[in-house]
């Protein structure tokens, strides 16, 4: 019965803190959406228009799943010789094409923007804050069975 309430109780520790770090993510979205209505307020469409034509959301992206490399990477060095190196390595070569993936549809957008290509780094962008919530959950999974052990 206590063991339960322990691991519920650490269940909400997370989610809290992985709620948390999410809020931070969320500031620049938020400062996003709303400078382009405001410079954009002649009419829904020209304000949809504009956040699907700018960039930033594949630089956004890009950073996301960086974090997202980069807290797995803190973890696995805790855990040292107890992970499967080969999994990590395949973890991190997908992350790093995501990366790319990210930078290289900011690139196309930057020099020949079009609505297809808006479309897919908005997806990309949600794809990458799916990946950082599962992400960090399978950080703190990791580093809970070591606390355990």
């Amino acid at each position: 019965m206590i063991s339960s309430k322990n691991e519920n109780e650490e269940k909400k520790s997370m989610m809290a803190d992985i709620y948390g770090e999410a809020i931070f993510l969320a500031i620049p979205v938020v400062a996003l959406i709303f400078i382009t209505a405001v410079k954009n307020s002649f009419s829904f469409e020209t304000i949809f228009s504009s956040l699907l034509l700018t960039s930033d959301w594949s630089i956004m992206s890009s950073v996301i799943f960086g974090q997202c490399a980069y807290k797995m990477a803190r973890v696995v060095t805790i855990l040292g010789p107890k992970t499967d190196g080969r999994r990590y390595a395949h973890y991190l070569a997908r992350r790093i094409f995501l990366i790319t993936l990210s930078l290289l549809i900011y690139a196309a957008i930057v020099f020949a923007p079009n609505l297809y290509l808006g479309a897919f780094q908005i997806i990309l962008f949600f794809c990458s804050i799916f990946f950082f919530f599962r992400d960090s959950a399978g950080a703190y999974i990791l580093l809970n069975r070591i606390s355990i052990k």
